[in-house]
């Protein structure tokens, strides 16, 4: 690769070597620095350790799959033997160390935890490939599969908190499902792309950028997220705290919108961007557009003086990562908490409920309406743990003897004027309505979240 009288074999070793721990390392201090500032030491090397068991889990079905399926296509490569293969092991073994540990962490320590493993894992699986591979092709796939390990840690992490955290009767398990998905079709669609040899490489900063703003949004929603031993004081699960707070945010814009002259300042999506990042962004795009300007030039000379490395990989090192760099640094934490917690989806549409348990009715409205249940104002008559029938009116279309059971009474006697309310979770989900509802809210929740980016000049800023 390079002339060096001898030792170009030696060198070459430890110069893959050191690439995949620093990138391992790039990542891990990224997200450690940002948004993670852990006490104890033990909680990383847990994390570290069990990227390295995640690893073991992962050879055998990886070898297994490759004696079941001979022919391998690559979208066999892709999705069964590698994304499916790894993606079960690092969900599976993040479930298994907070299984007894739910009521300690909360949601950001095990994000944290999840991003640590991915990152293990990664490093772990570049070191197995640097037997294998040569440089350039190991430098490649280094600096590339090591985010996607990490992002789906960190995803997986925030699923297994979900979990723990819900009420075992309101069908958690579908969010274990939903993340597994995403994160099987992130990364088999990553290994797609490699496996391209170079056809599509350009879809390299696609696919870390999605999995990269899944990600950050996941790290605000758990800014806005209450300590589970607060939520426990209480006697709420994290699901509960959702609908409630839902309820309440609800309310306040309910209150708000009814006078048009109190308008609170703007909220807005995106934080603002420092002269640093901006800076550093713009010095990492001047690298691929002088070093593809010179391939342009001097196309023959490139793999002279780069010990033989392909095209594909040039471009996929030396033009298109720097682009997902700049995309990394620019964009960090730049979604805004405050935003999604005050202005991102307000109520589109009111849900009016008829409630019957025994021989009293209760007519109310519905709030923060999921598979799992919803939250509706209530007299305090209602007897928590007594099931219920529920009749819902969505946009003209009744919905009628639907069973729920009010789960938690919220109640203020020391205070006259407060309204109280009850989260109730159903006995089956009632999925004619949900579909019903929402294709209805879809519409209306883009036409709010439009008018909160771009507001009208005049009239009130709020859709109802």
């Amino acid at each position: 690769m390079f002339p060096l009288f001898g030792l170009e074999e030696h060198f070459v070793f430890f110069l893959k070597f050191g690439t995949a721990i620093f990138v391992a390392g790039f990542y891990w201090f990224f997200y450690r620095n940002t948004y993670y500032h852990p006490n104890a030491v033990s909680f990383d090397l847990s994390a570290i350790f069990s990227g390295v068991f995640a690893v073991g889990l992962a050879i055998f079905p990886e070898l297994l799959i490759q004696n079941v399926l001979e022919e391998h296509s690559h979208l066999e490569k892709a999705f069964l033997r590698s994304s499916l293969a790894e993606e079960v092991p690092k969900l599976l073994v993040i479930l298994w160390y907070f299984r007894g540990l739910r009521g300690r962490y909360n949601t950001a320590d095990a994000i944290y935890f999840g991003l640590t493993l991915g990152a293990s894992f990664g490093l772990l699986e570049n070191l197995f490939y640097s037997s294998i591979l040569e440089f350039w092709p190991l430098f490649l796939r280094a600096v590339t599969s090591l985010p996607i390990h990490t992002f789906t840690g960190g995803i997986f992490g925030f699923v297994a908190m979900e979990y723990y955290h819900s009420r075992p009767t309101s069908f958690r398990f579908m969010q274990v499902l939903y993340g597994l998905a995403g994160c099987f079709l992130l990364h088999g669609t990553f290994n797609y792309v490699l496996l391209m040899d170079g056809e599509l490489i350009a879809a390299i900063p696609f696919v870390l950028a999605s999995g990269f703003f899944i990600l950050e949004y996941l790290l605000t929603i758990s800014q806005n997220i209450l300590p589970i031993e607060v939520l426990q004081s209480i006697g709420l699960y994290k699901d509960d705290y959702k609908v409630v707070s839902k309820f309440t945010r609800y309310d306040s814009w309910m209150r708000t919108s009814q006078n048009f002259q109190q308008k609170g300042p703007p909220i807005e999506l995106l934080r603002r961007l420092s002269r640093a990042k901006i800076a550093w962004a713009a010095a990492l795009f001047v690298i691929p557009a002088v070093l593809y300007s010179i391939y342009i030039i001097f196309p023959e000379r490139i793999p002279v003086l780069l010990g033989g490395i392909k095209t594909s990989e040039f471009i996929g090192l030396f033009v298109v990562y720097p682009v997902w760099l700049c995309v990394l640094i620019l964009f960090r934490g730049i979604l805004n908490p405050r935003f999604f917690r005050e202005r991102v989806l307000r109520i589109p549409l009111f849900i009016a409920v008829s409630i019957t348990q025994g021989e009293n009715e209760y007519h109310s409205l519905a709030y923060s309406l999921s598979r799992k249940g919803f939250y509706s104002p209530v007299e305090k008559t209602l007897l928590i743990g007594e099931r219920v029938q529920v009749t819902f009116y969505v946009a003209g279309r009744e919905f009628a003897g639907i069973l729920a059971i009010p789960v938690w009474l919220n109640v203020r006697e020391e205070d006259p004027d407060f309204e109280p309310g009850a989260v109730f979770i159903f006995v089956n989900v009632p999925w004619k309505l949900l579909f019903w509802r929402m294709a209805v809210r879809t519409k209306q929740q883009f036409q709010n979240l439009i008018r909160q980016i771009f507001p009208s000049k005049t009239g009130s800023s709020h859709s109802v």
